[in-house]
């Protein structure tokens, strides 16, 4: 009876297995598609430069919207494309995207479909006499990134681009914990002292 569950439990397994790889099969992998920027947080006005890369043939197209003295769109064709965007000049700390939209073919071929004729009800392909081919669909696959633009100067006037420290000098916390970690050792000593001599 151990013997008949182990072989049924077995074959269960065997059968998910084999269900579960098919599945797996039938989609179209996705390719992977990357956005690098060179200066993701920079001072407005400046430009920065991008490159869209992916494991497959693209037709790209890198949209910025912020972008001054040219286009927003960009596109360019191959594994990779890069580019340069001038950047607008800010006030304050202005956030933007930048997004990489990559359309490939996924080399599914062509599916041919039936010729039907005006006797036949079914499928709702109508033709005369050839039969028609219906083409892939492109794909496609994107990523994207933010742009950090700071203001002239910095946002703390230092002209560094770093941002302030606001939160003021933490010394004296450090200055109050030493004092009651000393504090409360002294009473601990003298309690015990006190508890020893009786």
């Amino acid at each position: 009876m151990i013997k008949l569950r182990l072989v049924a439990a077995a074959a269960i397994a065997a059968a998910a297995t084999l269900l579960s790889s098919g599945a797996a099969q039938a989609y179209p992998d996705i390719p992977n598609v990357t956005l690098t920027i060179s200066d993701a947080t920079l001072v407005g006005g400046n430009t920065f430069d991008y490159k869209a890369s992916a494991d497959v043939e693209c037709d790209w197209t890198v949209t910025y919207s912020e972008a001054v003295n040219g286009s927003a769109n960009q596109t360019g064709s191959g594994t990779s494309l890069t580019g340069t965007y001038d950047t607008k000049v800010v006030s304050k700390v202005f956030k933007s995207p930048i997004k990489a939209l990559c359309k490939y073919d996924d080399n599914v071929p062509p599916v041919s479909a039936k010729v039907v004729t005006s006797n036949q009800v079914s499928p709702a392909f109508y033709s005369a006499n050839t039969a028609t081919t219906l083409r892939a669909a492109t794909q496609e696959a994107s990523a994207s990134a933010t742009v950090t633009l700071l203001p002239k100067g910095g946002v703390d006037d230092n002209g560094d681009g770093s941002l302030p420290n606001t939160g003021g000098s933490n010394a004296w916390i450090l200055v109050l914990g030493a004092a009651l970690v000393a504090a409360g050792g002294s009473i601990t000593y003298v309690a015990r002292r006190r508890h020893s001599a009786r």
